[in-house]
């Protein structure tokens, strides 16, 4: 039983750390010692492979430790690996995050799949190497709106921009510099001054025609999963499209009382505000979530005016602008408060909001200081 034990060992290590298997013939053959009669070269030489059998057992079972892997995407398992129609294993589902340990590899037609246990449980099945990545990998935010390159220097090739507030993983600290990030759909590298590691380093800025710049925040957001957390983010409301939308992330009940806060870097003359509530990329989301029927806009002042508010009464089964006019709002305004009041329920107890129009003019120098 034993010796069955240690050949299973063995042929785990030779698997799995093929570049060891160089080093076992040169262990070996430091310490072989002829062959000789007297009892004490024997005695001498079974000490010494005792010794050996315990040191490469102890290098085995150091080997043989649970090494994590991450999850870089949602994947569930599967039962044989390149399959035409694949038999997924039950209760499988592994979410981008997860780790899982890998027990075997293997290549089908030209692809690279490993067969894991996922971390915690004894469930097992195979996936392809591509959605994991070796360690337990640390998740970096970013905080500014930022350019990504090809390679780590700042003259190589941009592949585009990432959105502060998207969660990654830090696959690589290249240098001081720069880190080799990921995030679904997307593998690049960003200079470390643009990632962080407290969602309150996050400043997330938009451009309102008319107005200039603003930075927008919300009190709370849905988020279907890691790596996804920008999907119903607040700038989604004043980027002109009404496929997106912002939904309020509160559990438990309808999201009143929910907020959205625009701070404008200049104070602003607000002539008027336009809403179109639920999430409009098609009738059946819009019918889905919750709509705002009763919206609360506080106005606060850029001099030391005061604030006020209106609440606004939203019409159900509109799908476009619905404008608001705050007439009895004199002063300049440096930031705006959206508040949900009151929903038209839909089945799933999100409340979103498709697009918020603000329009305005910039405050005269000196405007409302005397």
């Amino acid at each position: 039983m034993i010796d069955s034990a240690i050949n299973r060992a063995f042929n785990w290590f030779f698997q799995n750390n093929p570049l060891q298997i160089r080093l076992v013939p040169i262990i070996i053959q430091k310490i072989e010692i002829k062959e000789n009669k007297k009892p004490r070269r024997r005695k001498l030489k079974n000490t010494l492979q005792n010794f050996f059998i315990i040191a490469v057992i102890a290098i085995l079972a150091a080997s043989c430790g649970d090494k994590k892997s991450t999850a870089v995407v949602d994947v569930a398992l599967v039962e044989v690996p390149g399959a035409k129609k694949p038999v997924y294993v039950p209760n499988s589902l592994i979410k981008r995050g997860e780790y899982v340990i890998v027990l075997e590899k293997k290549e089908v037609d030209g692809k690279g799949y490993s067969k894991v246990q996922i971390d915690g449980v004894s469930t097992s099945g195979w996936l392809e190497d591509r959605w994991i990545r070796e360690g337990a990998l640390e998740t970096v935010i970013v905080i500014r709106d930022s350019d990504l390159y090809t390679r780590p220097n700042s003259k190589s090739p941009k592949t585009g921009r990432v959105r502060a507030g998207q969660a990654a993983f830090q696959l690589e600290k290249v240098d001081e510099q720069f880190s080799l990030i990921q995030y679904p759909g997307k593998e690049a590298y960003i200079e470390n001054k643009n990632l962080g590691k407290d969602k309150s380093q996050v400043t997330k800025s938009v451009t309102l025609p008319g107005i200039g710049k603003a930075s927008v925040s919300a009190s709370s957001q849905y988020s279907r999963g890691e790596g996804k957390e920008l999907e119903f983010d607040p700038r989604n409301l004043f980027d002109g499209s009404l496929q997106t939308a912002w939904c309020e992330g509160k559990s438990g009940d309808d999201g009143v009382g929910e907020t959205v806060t625009v701070n404008f870097d200049n104070p602003v003359n607000i002539q008027q505000v336009s809403i179109v509530t639920g999430w409009t990329k098609s009738e059946e989301l819009f019918k889905m979530n919750n709509r705002v029927s009763k919206m609360n806009i506080g106005f606060y002042s850029a001099f030391d005016e005061g604030s006020d508010s209106l609440t606004a009464e939203l019409q159900d089964d509109n799908y476009d602008y619905q404008p608001i006019f705050p007439e009895m709002i004199s002063f300049p305004v440096i930031s705006l408060t959206f508040r949900i009041d009151g929903v038209h329920k839909g089945r799933d107890p999100d409340t979103c909001v498709s697009e918020i129009k603000i329009e305005g003019t910039a405050a005269s120098s000196g405007q409302g200081m005397y």
